[in-house]
């Protein structure tokens, strides 16, 4: 089972790493048996390389549209973290929002939605 997740995530990272990455890895993702981890692997590679609007279509295209997801608060606040960089932050707060509903008492998510809304008052004000 380990193999099978090392080989993954290694076929995930390689692919974000080309000079068309969603190329790559609409192509790997057909060698795979797992796809949720698959695309997850994905999700966090583009993230930890700064590749927001990757990540984001990563999120859109095929996280929440496959049916392993539901109440994934920690992909969702990654996401909104992925929004706020790109600067759409009403969906990063629709995002971060979604996440407090799954995680109500997490401060940090709460950190994050004051932060994200001071930044769309001061964007509009």
């Amino acid at each position: 089972m380990q193999d099978d997740w090392d080989e993954i995530e290694e076929s995930a990272r390689w692919a974000v790493q080309q000079e068309d990455p969603w190329l790559y890895l609409v192509s790997e993702s057909h060698r795979t048996t797992d796809s949720w981890s698959f695309w997850t692997c994905a999700f966090d590679a583009a993230v930890e390389r700064h590749l927001a609007p990757l990540a984001d279509q990563i999120m859109r295209d095929r996280l929440t549209l496959h049916e392993d997801y539901s109440a994934q608060p920690w992909l969702t606040t990654e996401h909104a973290r992925v929004l706020e960089q790109l600067g759409r932050l009403d969906e990063a707060l629709a995002a971060i929002r979604s996440a407090i509903e799954d995680e109500p008492f997490d401060e940090e998510l709460q950190d994050i939605e004051r932060r994200l809304i001071a930044k769309r008052e001061s964007a509009s004000g």
